[in-house]
């Protein structure tokens, strides 16, 4: 696994850049920095940023062939080949709720600053300032962190992702007002790609079972309620429409079970999506 914190080397996502990256390497996959740089028509830094972002949000993946140091070998994730042919400049609302669900969860990379953000910090309603997420962050990854720098910066670039227009502000996670950032009602994504967000997050974390709480649903790590940042009565009607579309089942009797009908890869579901629009 990479780096989790400052694996963006100090430059901030960018859908434009992070579009031109992914056009790179699908055309061509085996390439190191110094090619990545001069097909994105940047400098090698920030061809390296970008190169960890692919990653962070869930688009490429590292393969390991016997190469060249010189040279990187990418693979598209599912993912990334769906965006790659029916969302390339990553404009679609669905594709940008799929790359903050990568930023908020662990595959095969974890970006820490997002992570607890999303899945400890913000609740909806609430208000904050940078330093107090600043505090916090410090608070339970400070005594693991190597890269000192990072565990000050990573948290304001976090926040940042979810306010500027050129990441994904669009999403309405977060507003900000002089120095306070207010969490609102998101603009959320389409039932199908919640249906990926849940279901992914199923058979990345329960794979073991078909069946879960209601209530995990809601506020585990990851979950849906806290990835789409809404309450309980939102993801229950996220289940109800998913139910009606056959991919659960719920009952609600005394423990709530939600039942997974949905044997598919869960990037199918992305595909229908991109389909349908």
């Amino acid at each position: 696994m990479g780096k989790a914190l400052g694996f963006y080397q100090n430059f901030s996502l960018d859908l434009q850049r992070l579009s031109t990256a992914l056009r790179c390497i699908k055309a061509e996959p085996e390439m190191g920095q110094i090619a990545l740089a001069q097909c994105m028509s940047v400098n090698q830094p920030v061809a390296e940023g970008f190169s960890a972002w692919l990653r962070h949000t869930g688009l490429a993946t590292f393969q390991s062939l016997n190469k060249p140091k010189s040279t990187t070998s990418y693979k598209l994730t599912p993912f990334g080949e769906l965006v790659s042919q029916f969302d390339p400049t990553l404009t679609d609302l669905g594709t940008q709720w799929v790359l903050h669900y990568y930023l908020a969860t662990e595959h095969a990379e974890r970006s820490d600053a997002w992570y607890v953000l999303v899945n400890e910090f913000l609740s909806l309603g609430s208000t904050f300032t940078s330093v107090q997420f600043q505090t916090y962050f410090a608070s339970v990854k400070g005594n693991e962190a190597k890269n000192r720098s990072a565990l000050n910066k990573d948290p304001q670039t976090a926040l940042s992702t979810y306010v500027r227009a050129q990441a994904l502000g669009r999403l309405g996670i977060l507003s900000k007002r002089d120095t306070i950032y207010s969490v609102g009602w998101p603009n959320l994504p389409h039932i199908l790609v919640v249906g990926y967000l849940l279901l992914d997050w199923w058979q990345n974390r329960y794979n073991q079972t078909n069946t879960l709480r209601f209530s995990q649903l809601c506020r585990a790590e990851e979950s849906p309620g806290r990835i789409c940042l809404v309450n309980d009565q939102k993801v229950h009607q996220f289940v109800i429409e998913l139910t009606g579309l056959g991919y659960l089942s719920f009952s609600e009797t005394q423990h709530e079970p939600v039942h997974k009908l949905y044997n598919e890869p869960p990037h199918r579901l992305l595909e229908s999506y991109y389909l349908q629009r």
